[in-house]
């Protein structure tokens, strides 16, 4: 009786396993952003869990599976985000705003997980892991390029290249993690504040007195 208590009690339950589970996630994109998904292998992640390897493979048998929780799970709860705050934006350049500002807050909020999903879809070639990316990379891209046209079928924008005028905002944003620090002087989110500041008056159609 006394063995069988004890072999219970080494499997989590639901509120520990899911706890672990999300503890590894965090860990992994860590380890994603400082060493790329290619340089980190399961020894690394179970090393810096203070886990056996073995007991790593009970969440996550291969690197693939933390990959797709990691960068695939993370990319989707983006554009999700970013598609409800669209969403609840009224004009197009208000959506504009909503959406960057919704993106900045993911990188306060999780740095590491942004940072490990821009480095593996730029240097990851294996084509099975860039098919789980691409289409929610497009996504987003495409739900920002949507209302960048809009702001210019409306009027608000002059009559700029909407896939430029994107990629342009987009570049601002995909940069800042690289030299903002977090507890600087200012959070992502007022760094973005102010980009939108300047970039959305050079894109403003100019008055008509």
């Amino acid at each position: 009786m006394p063995a069988k208590k004890t072999a219970a009690a080494a499997v989590p339950g639901p509120a520990e396993g899911a706890l672990r589970e999300e503890q590894l996630i965090t860990i992994a994109a860590h380890l994603f952003a400082q060493k790329g998904y290619e340089g980190t292998s399961l020894r690394d992640i179970a090393e810096q869990a203070g886990v056996t390897k073995a007991a790593l493979y009970y969440w996550f048998p291969e690197k693939e599976a933390l990959f797709q929780r990691v960068v695939a799970g993370r990319m989707a709860a983006l554009v999700q985000m970013a598609t409800e705050a669209v969403a609840s934006a009224a004009t197009p350049v208000e959506k504009i705003r909503a959406f960057l500002i919704c993106s900045a807050e993911q990188i306060d909020h999780d740095r590491p997980g942004w940072i490990s999903t821009s480095n593996t879809f730029w240097s990851n070639f294996d084509p099975e892991q860039r098919k789980a990316i691409v289409p929610e990379r497009d996504r987003f891209e495409r739900l920002l390029r949507q209302c960048v046209s809009d702001a210019v079928a409306d009027g608000s924008f002059r009559d700029v290249d909407p896939a430029l005028a994107t990629r342009l905002l987009l570049s601002g944003l995909n940069q800042l993690p690289r030299w903002h620090k977090p507890g600087g002087p200012l959070t992502a989110v007022q760094v973005v504040e102010q980009y939108l500041d300047m970039l959305l008056a050079g894109l403003a159609a100019p008055r008509k007195d």
